[in-house]
């Protein structure tokens, strides 16, 4: 909108002063009083109804990156790219040759500390062990429960299955590599029916004005001429890398029966009918800076000056946020030439 006034702006500076050279000729001061002859028009009031329309892209709301819980050299893959997957189905293995080994260990030392335990439990019976020895033998024989526990989940845990039903986008390990702790295997994006969402990214004013609940309409380039319902659901709190824009999410209420992440949507928001506002013609601002301006009223005959401050531009009008209340005309033609308090002519015609 900035732009759009600072164009305005300019285009009346280089009017004013192409005409300056040729007043004698200027069909605005040609009348019979010696007046400068101008026209007004009435400050009108606008119900704005908002539109918004973006570009938005298809989106997963569900991923998974899933890996193992122990790192390990990679036994074998279940899977390829482009697999689909099913939750709860076996992606890969570990070969467990040093994990079982563990497992064994662990299951001996808790095997020895359960009969050390057991011997002095006894000894203390007969008085010949001392309640200290009898305490030490029996966090021995704890801890080395809880290291057999430990062993055991990691062996349950030396596998990977598919945390969402899905499709593998992307994998990236393979048989024979070695797989550290947490180190994701591949790459699952949700492709059911309830897990499509499009991300619009739209500019701060746009952002502003839209609110979660709020509907829309969203057009695919790949199903062209249909019309999908959404609604918004989520507004991002900070602006994503360096476009200046700010998402916001919808969720798509109606859908075509196939989509795929990535896919153009042609988004359009319904918003609500705004408050109404005063509005005047573009050509009725002097020396704008596109965010405050001045306007020329007739009192008695005399060209008033009124500063006012800017809303949107509505067309070949421009919202008035403020400077006009109880001024019913505006100065349009001819308003580049005059000067607060210069008597005027006014022509309705």
């Amino acid at each position: 909108m900035k732009t759009h006034f600072l164009i305005i702006a300019a285009f009346m500076l280089a009017s004013c002063k192409n005409n300056s050279k040729e007043s004698a000729k200027d069909p605005v001061r040609e009348s019979g009083s010696g007046l400068t002859h101008v026209k007004v028009e009435k400050v009108s009031t606008d119900v704005n109804v908002p539109q918004i329309r973006a570009l938005g892209i298809i989106m997963s709301e569900s991923e998974a990156k899933p890996s193992f819980k122990t790192g390990g050299i990679i036994r074998q893959c279940y899977f390829r790219e482009g697999s689909t997957v099913k939750k709860g189905q076996l992606l890969a293995t570990l070969v467990m040759t040093e994990i079982n080994a563990q497992v064994t260990q662990a299951e001996e030392a808790f095997a020895k500390a359960e009969r050390d335990y057991r011997r002095v439990q006894n000894l203390y019976a007969d008085s010949v062990a001392t309640l200290e020895q009898l305490q030490n033998v029996k966090t021995a024989y704890e801890v080395s429960g809880k290291t057999l526990e430990i062993a055991r989940f990691n062996q349950s845990q030396s596998e990977v299955r598919a945390p969402i039903h899905g499709r593998v986008v992307k994998q990236m390990l393979y048989e024979g590599e070695i797989a550290g702790p947490g180190m994701p295997v591949c790459y699952i994006m949700g492709t059911g029916s309830k897990d499509w969402k499009v991300v619009v990214g739209l500019n701060d004013r746009d952002w502003a004005k839209v609110s979660k609940g709020d509907k829309a309409e969203v057009q695919f380039d790949a199903y062209p001429g249909r019309h999908y319902k959404a609604v918004v659901t989520e507004k991002a709190a900070y602006s994503a890398g360096n476009a200046g824009t700010l998402d916001v999410t919808l969720k798509l209420l109606e859908q075509p029966a196939d989509l795929a992440a990535g896919l153009a949507a042609d988004v359009s928001f319904n918003m609500p009918a705004r408050q109404a506002a005063r509005v005047v013609p573009v050509e009725a601002l002097v020396k704008t800076n596109g965010k405050s301006s001045w306007v020329y009223t007739v009192d008695n005959g005399v060209a008033r000056a009124i500063p006012v401050r800017l809303g949107e531009l509505r067309g070949n009008k421009v919202e008035i946020i403020q400077g006009l209340e109880g001024v019913d005309e505006v100065i349009t033609i001819g308003s580049v030439y005059i000067e607060d308090g210069e008597r005027v002519e006014v022509s309705r015609n």
